[in-house]
């Protein structure tokens, strides 16, 4: 799988979001058989764009980015997304680098952080997942101890990649589970430890 296949299929619940407003403004009829979007269609795209959780500066940049853009013939909503996710892989072309582990210094931690909703919790499931393929021993630690039911989806993935979960219960302190969970991957020498 290509990087920008992984970025696609990762950022899938935003792309929704951006996806429905790109399919509402490629239906206006004064856009049908441009080859490329008015001042107020832009505006509606970096509209879509801060709402799906992009950031206003990100969000900026894109709409300019889709001014700019020559689209070879009438839009099409997948012509505009084609576009934003080429536009997206080129502001994060110069930071995407692979992620590296440094099993010198076991466990090797990671920890995940962001908003609510934007697939934290998916993302260990996926990369414990994978690591446990490559022949790793991994934990999960279930750091959003205040979500409803994030420590029950974290077990499920747990189970899916016969990696041990440490919660507490919902409502815990989250620095002391990430610390006992520390303690616990290194007593056990796990190669990895995921802390969502």
């Amino acid at each position: 799988m290509s990087w920008l296949q992984k970025l696609r299929q990762g950022l899938s619940k935003s792309s929704q979001k951006v996806s429905e407003s790109l399919k509402s403004l490629t239906s206006l009829s004064s856009l049908m058989g441009a080859s490329k979007l008015d001042a107020s269609s832009i505006e509606e795209v970096e509209d879509a764009l801060i709402s799906a959780d992009l950031g206003t500066k990100s969000a900026a940049r894109l709409a300019e980015a889709m001014r700019k853009h020559k689209f070879v013939g009438p839009l099409t909503s997948d012509s505009l997304a084609v576009a934003l996710a080429d536009s997206i892989a080129e502001i994060l072309r110069p930071v995407a680098t692979p992620l590296v582990l440094d099993l010198g210094h076991l466990p090797h931690v990671l920890l995940l952080v962001g908003v609510n909703g934007s697939g934290k919790t998916t993302t260990a499931g996926k990369l414990a997942y994978q690591w446990h393929q490559q022949g790793k021993t991994v934990m999960l630690a279930a750091g959003d101890t205040f979500r409803a039911a994030a420590i029950e989806q974290l077990q499920i993935w747990g189970d899916r990649s016969s990696s041990k979960v440490i919660a507490s219960d919902q409502g815990g302190d989250a620095a002391a589970l990430a610390y006992a969970a520390l303690e616990k991957a290194k007593k056990e020498q796990a190669d990895l430890l995921i802390i969502d």
